[in-house]
C-alpha cells in the first residue's frame, strides 16, 4: 500500500490558516482591509485579552447579501478575481479568498451583515469551520464580525502566543499605522473595555500622526504633497525632521496602493534620503504612500500579503529619494534662516580662534581690578535655579546654561579649571568663539550645609568654594606625579593626542589611553558600587518631560511599569497615552533627549520577552556612564588626565569599558626600537 494519502478537509483548512493566520494581529490585519474594501469610513475594532478571547469588528461599509454571506467562508471564494491575470490589475486588498475560512477554521466566528438596499440582515455561525446556524437578524448597513477563543482547537500554536499585552500593543500598532495611511477613516480601537484610539474628527496625515506620535511632533512635519514620479506613478509622503529619530524601523511606515508594507528596498531608500542628516544605528519616523499601476506591484509573494515586490523600482528609486532630499533641504533652510549667528550652520560661522588667541584674551580680561572682580562676583547668574526639596531630602542646585547664550561663547579659567560652575564664567568678545568647552567634565552636585556651599566634581574630588575675592593666581599648579594602574607601573601623563587620547609613559614604553572609555569604566564602576549598597536613586526632574507613547509602546509601558518605577522612573498619567516623567534615576539627567531613550528603553523591553530589572539595570548604568563620560575631541588640562588616570587605577577592570571596547594600548620600547631600527632595548 502505498505511503501518501489526502488529507482530509479540517486538517488542510487548519495547516492553510496558519500560513495566513499567525496571531490575532493576523485577524485584525484581514477584517480590517476587508472593511477598507467595502468603502467603510467608520471600523470600530474591540478585542479582549490580546485578542486571544474576542475579536469584534465592526463597519459600516457596502456589507453582504443572503447569497454572498453564505459562500464567503468556502475557501478561495472571492468577488475580487475571475481570471489569473486580475492579479495584476488589482486596486483592493483581499482578493485570494482564504481569510474568512482559514479564520473560521481555527476559531468560532459568528458574522453578521447588511446591504443598504436590504430590509434585514443574515447572520451566519461557524466553530471550528463547520456552520452551525445561518439565518435572518435585523442589523444596521454593514458589516460585524466576531471571532471568539482563537486557536482554541490548534492549541499547539496558541502557545506561540507572547503575552496579552504584548499582542494588543501590535493590534494597536497596526490600526494606528493604517489611520495615518487612510486619514478619511475613523477607527476607534477597544482593548478589554478600555478606549485605546479614536481618531473622530481627524482628516489629515498629519493630525493622525500627532495624535499617534504626539502633537510635540506636528510642527516637525515635512509634507510631501502628491507628486508625479512618471506615467500613473505618485508619491505622497510624510517625514519628520531629524530632530526626532527612533532606534528601529518600527515607525517607517510605507502604503502601496493604500496597502499598508513591508519593504527593505523602501526602507532603504528612505534612510537614504536622511543620509547625512541623522547619525548612523537612528532611523526617522516618516510616512510614504505609493500609488503604482497594478501591473507593476506583486502583492502575491506572501500569504499575508504583508511584503511585495515592485516591478522596474531601480529606475524608481532615484526619482523618490530626490523628492524626498529635496523636501528635507528645503524644511532645514527654512529651519536654519531664524536661527541666531551662535547656533547656525558651521558654513555661517566665524572661524574659531587658537589655543593661544584663547588665552591671552583671558590673561587681558581677567586683569582687571580686584574690585571689579567682587562686584562682579556678587551677581547671580539668572540661569542658575536652586530649588529646595522636602525636608526628607537635600537641597539641589541645578545649574543650566541659558538658551539664549552660545556654548562657544564660554570658556573656563585655566587655573579654575577643577571649580568650574556656570556662576564662575565670561563671555568673551565678539570675534572670540572658542571651539571646545571644558564645563561638563567636572559637573558637580551642591549640597547646602550650614550655609557653606561644597562643591563636588563627577571623579569624587570634594571642593570649598573659594571666596569670591580671592585671587586666581594664588591657586597652586599640582607638580607631575605617576599613577599605578592595574598591572602598569609608575605611569606618568606625557599630553594629549588630537584631544581624544591621553599619552603616557612608564619604564616600558608608551601608553594610548581613549579618554573616553577610560571615563566611562571609572563612573560605570562607581555607579555599580553605588547601587549595590542601595536601590537606584530617583532624581527629580525640574521640568518634567511629556512622551506621548504609541498604543504598542503604551502597551510595553503598562507591562513593566512597576519594573521601570523600581529603577527610579517615576510616570504620571497626563491623558491618552500621554505621560509625565518627573524623574530619572540617578545619572540619567544629563541626557540630551530624554523622551527619545525613553522610547528607545520602551523598543528594548519590548523586544525580549523575559527581562528583568538587573538587566534593565545595568542597561541604565551602561547607559549613564556613557552618556557622562568625556567625549572624544575634547581637550583636557594636564591635572584633568592625571585625575582620570588616578581614578583607573582605583577601578576592578581598568583595561575594557562597559561595552568591551579597550581603555589602554601599550607600545613597548622594544617594539619602537624595531620600528625605529635602534637594535635591541635593554632598559
Amino acid at each position: 500500500m502505498g505511503q501518501i494519502r489526502q488529507l482530509e478537509a479540517h486538517v488542510a483548512d487548519k495547516i492553510a490558516a496558519g500560513e495566513v493566520i499567525e496571531r490575532p494581529l493576523s485577524v485584525i490585519k484581514e477584517l480590517l482591509e476587508n472593511s477598507l474594501d467595502a468603502g467603510a469610513d467608520f471600523i470600530e475594532i474591540e478585542i479582549k485579552e490580546g485578542g486571544t478571547s474576542l475579536i469584534r469588528v465592526k463597519d459600516n461599509g457596502s456589507g453582504m447579501d443572503k447569497d454572498d454571506l453564505q459562500i464567503a467562508f468556502q475557501r478561495h471564494a472571492t468577488s475580487k478575481i475571475t481570471e489569473f491575470q486580475d492579479l495584476y490589475r488589482l486596486n483592493t486588498f483581499g482578493f485570494r479568498g482564504e481569510a474568512l475560512p482559514s479564520i473560521a477554521a481555527v476559531a468560532q466566528v459568528e458574522m453578521r451583515s447588511c446591504t443598504a438596499e436590504e430590509a434585514i440582515g443574515h447572520k451566519i455561525r461557524i466553530d471550528g469551520g463547520v456552520v452551525q446556524d445561518f439565518s435572518e437578524v435585523a442589523t444596521t448597513p454593514g458589516t460585524i464580525l466576531e471571532v471568539k477563543n482563537l486557536f482554541y482547537n490548534v492549541p499547539a500554536r496558541r502557545k506561540f502566543l507572547k503575552s496579552n499585552s504584548y499582542e494588543t500593543g501590535l493590534i494597536g500598532d497596526l490600526i494606528s499605522k493604517y489611520a495615518m495611511g487612510h486619514p478619511a477613516v475613523r477607527f476607534r480601537y477597544v482593548s478589554n473595555g478600555q478606549l485605546q484610539l479614536d481618531t473622530a474628527g481627524l482628516t489629515t496625515t498629519e493630525q493622525c500622526m500627532a495624535y499617534v506620535y504626539g502633537s510635540n511632533l506636528e510642527p516637525l512635519i515635512v509634507p510631501v504633497e502628491k507628486k508625479e514620479l512618471g506615467n500613473d506613478r505618485w508619491l505622497e509622503a510624510r517625514l519628520v525632521r531629524e530632530e526626532v529619530t527612533r532606534n528601529n524601523r518600527g515607525q517607517e511606515v510605507f502604503f502601496v496602493n493604500g496597502r499598508l508594507v513591508k519593504s527593505a528596498e523602501l526602507s532603504q531608500t528612505l534612510e537614504e534620503s536622511y543620509y547625512t542628516l541623522i547619525a548612523k544605528g537612528r532611523f526617522p519616523v516618516a510616512v510614504l504612500q505609493l500609488t503604482l499601476p497594478g501591473s507593476e506591484v506583486d502583492v502575491n509573494v506572501h500569504p499575508a500579503k504583508t511584503e511585495i515586490k515592485i516591478n522596474g523600482f531601480e529606475q524608481l528609486k532615484p526619482k523618490i529619494i530626490e523628492v524626498l532630499k529635496d523636501a528635507l533641504w528645503e524644511a532645514n533652510i527654512t529651519k536654519n534662516a531664524f536661527l541666531p549667528e551662535s547656533v547656525a550652520p558651521a558654513a555661517t560661522q566665524k572661524k574659531a580662534p587658537s589655543v593661544a588667541q584663547i588665552v591671552q584674551h583671558q590673561q587681558t580680561h581677567f586683569a582687571d581690578t580686584a574690585e571689579k572682580k567682587s562686584a562682579e562676583a556678587q551677581i547671580q547668574p539668572a540661569n542658575t535655579v536652586k530649588i529646595q526639596e522636602s525636608a526628607e531630602t537635600s537641597a539641589i542646585s541645578y545649574g543650566k546654561q541659558s538658551s539664549s547664550a552660545s556654548l562657544g561663547d564660554i570658556v573656563a579659567e585655566p587655573k579654575k579649571l577643577l571649580h568650574w560652575s556656570s556662576e564662575e564664567t565670561t563671555a568673551l568678545s565678539e570675534d572670540i568663539h572658542p571651539s571646545v568647552i571644558q564645563d561638563k567634565l567636572f559637573q558637580k552636585e551642591e549640597n547646602i550645609m550650614n550655609d557653606d556651599i561644597y562643591e563636588k566634581n563627577q571623579f569624587g574630588s570634594d571642593f570649598k568654594k573659594e571666596k569670591q575675592n580671592k585671587k586666581l593666581d594664588s591657586v597652586p599648579v599640582q607638580k607631575s606625579e605617576t599613577v599605578q594602574v592595574k598591572g602598569i607601573k609608575n605611569l606618568s601623563v606625557i599630553g594629549q593626542l588630537q584631544n581624544s587620547f591621553i599619552l603616557a609613559q612608564n619604564e616600558e614604553g608608551l601608553y594610548i589611553i581613549d579618554q573616553h572609555t577610560c571615563h566611562e569604566r571609572i563612573l560605570y564602576e562607581k555607579f555599580m558600587k553605588a547601587e549595590a549598597q542601595k536601590e537606584i536613586i530617583s532624581q527629580p526632574l525640574l521640568i518634567p518631560v511629556t512622551i506621548t507613547v504609541s498604543a504598542q509602546q503604551d502597551s510595553i509601558l503598562m507591562q513593566h511599569i512597576f519594573t521601570l518605577r523600581d529603577l527610579g522612573f517615576v510616570l504620571e498619567n497626563f491623558g491618552e497615552r500621554c505621560y509625565l516623567l518627573r524623574s530619572l534615576p540617578l545619572g540619567l539627567h544629563e541626557l540630551p533627549d530624554v523622551e527619545t531613550f525613553f522610547l528607545d528603553l520602551l523598543h528594548d523591553l519590548g523586544e525580549q520577552k523575559e527581562i528583568t530589572a538587573a538587566v534593565i539595570k545595568e542597561k541604565l548604568l551602561i547607559t549613564a556612564s556613557c552618556k557622562g563620560a568625556v567625549k572624544a575631541h575634547w581637550p583636557l588640562t594636564e591635572i584633568e588626565m592625571r585625575t582620570l588616570l588616578y581614578d583607573l587605577s582605583q577601578v576592578e577592570n581598568a583595561h575594557t569599558c562597559p561595552h568591551g571596547r579597550p581603555i589602554i594600548y601599550q607600545i613597548t620600547m622594544t617594539e619602537l626600537y624595531k620600528i625605529f631600527k635602534r637594535g635591541s632595548y635593554h632598559g
